[in-house]
C-alpha cells in the first residue's frame, strides 16, 4: 500500500501521521489495529511496509518506564520512591540504578 492509499483510506483516522505518532508513542500493535479497525497483522504489516522495521515497542516501553522512575528518584526521597514503587517490576532494578548514580545511599 502506498501512503497515498492510506491516506485515502484511513485518511479520516489521521492517516500516515497517526500511524507515525502512536508507533512513536509505543502503543501496542493491537491498539493501533483498533484505532484504524483493522486486525493486529495489517497493523503489524502497515508498520514493517512503512518503516521498514518490524515493531515490538516492550523493550524500548521498558526503558521509558524505567527512566521516569530514575527522574522520579532524582526529584523525590528514597521513601516517596518507596511508596510510589515499590512492588512494581522494576523496582529493584532501579533502586540498583539510583545506588549506582549516588542518587540514594542504601538499599
Amino acid at each position: 500500500m502506498t501512503v497515498q492509499k492510506f491516506e485515502e483510506k484511513y485518511g479520516d483516522k489521521g492517516g500516515i501521521n497517526k500511524l507515525t505518532e502512536l508507533r512513536s508513542l509505543l502503543f501496542t500493535q493491537k491498539y493501533i489495529a483498533n484505532h484504524f479497525g483493522v486486525t493486529k497483522e495489517r497493523a503489524r504489516q502497515w508498520i514493517l511496509e512503512f518503516f521498514g522495521e518490524p515493531y515490538n515497542p516492550i523493550a524500548d516501553r521498558r526503558d521509558a518506564i524505567m527512566l521516569n522512575m530514575v527522574d522520579f528518584a532524582k526529584n523525590n526521597t528514597k521513601r516517596q520512591f518507596d511508596l510510589a514503587f515499590r512492588g512494581t517490576q522494576y523496582y529493584r532494578e532501579v533502586l540498583s540504578i539510583c545506588i549506582e548514580q549516588k542518587i540514594y545511599d542504601t538499599i
